[in-house]
């Protein structure tokens, strides 16, 4: 969990105990831990980093029906938005949280590109 420790976020602590799933805040200064060592509690603090300047969460260990109930109840608990979520795989447990957030930043622009592209198509027809 990156930056959802506000009071805004308390429905979101709730959801994750009563799903019965750990979470673990991710501080600035553990920003050039991987996502892996992370993610098992290991790595040691460096240098203090900015923090990033939006939420971001990382699931790890869930399968596939577990995440999509926890999207779901979060969608339906109407949380604060958060934009950035990233499951772990083998190909990112390597990355830091740099690393991540800026492939999620990448993704984003990709994903709102493709909308911009198809939005003339969803127009109203003209006859």
């Amino acid at each position: 969990m990156y930056n959802c420790s506000g009071p805004e976020f308390s429905k979101l602590r709730q959801i994750f105990a009563m799903l019965r799933l750990r979470m673990r805040p991710v501080s600035p200064s553990q920003y050039g831990v991987s996502l892996l060592d992370l993610a098992n509690g290991k790595g040691e603090p460096g240098e203090e980093a900015e923090a990033l300047p939006e939420s971001m969460l990382v699931f790890c260990g869930l399968n596939s029906a577990l995440l999509h109930q926890v999207l779901e109840v979060m969608r339906v608990a109407q949380l604060p938005p958060i934009g950035l979520k990233a499951v772990l795989t083998e190909t990112n447990q390597g990355w830091n949280t740099h690393q991540l957030y800026e492939e999620l930043l990448k993704e984003r622009e990709a994903i709102a590109a493709q909308k911009e592209e198809k939005a003339p198509e969803a127009g109203p027809e003209e006859k």
